[in-house]
């Protein structure tokens, strides 16, 4: 008996179900509640009000960190932050675009 078997692998990022509070993330990001409060103000980071308390996402804390690389690292000022995270977002919407695109004519 000469079966054949194909696995297939999918690799995604991993987009967990945990949320964590403002002492953690501060903690988690190294920065000080106030520039935390400050980047919310200014729509940078959105947070989600739970029972009176702002708590965070996974995906908001990777975007908090490359927040503070691009100001800390590189000297980018907020604007430049702001059109910077705007740009990777619309290049992540034409990556999926072009993924369903390509799985549309693979089938």
């Amino acid at each position: 008996m000469d079966n054949q078997y194909v696995t297939r692998i999918v690799l995604q990022p991993y987009r967990g179900s945990a949320t964590y509070s403002e002492q953690e993330t501060v903690a988690a990001c190294h920065l000080t509640s106030g520039a935390l409060r400050h980047l919310h103000a200014l729509g940078l980071i959105g947070g989600t009000q739970v029972g009176g308390q702002r708590r965070y996402s996974e995906e908001e804390l990777a975007q908090l960190r490359q927040i503070r690389r691009l100001q800390r690292d590189l000297g980018i000022n907020l604007a430049g932050v702001e059109v910077i995270l705007h740009l990777l977002e619309h290049l992540d919407a034409v990556h999926r675009e072009l993924e369903q695109e390509r799985t549309k004519h693979e089938h």
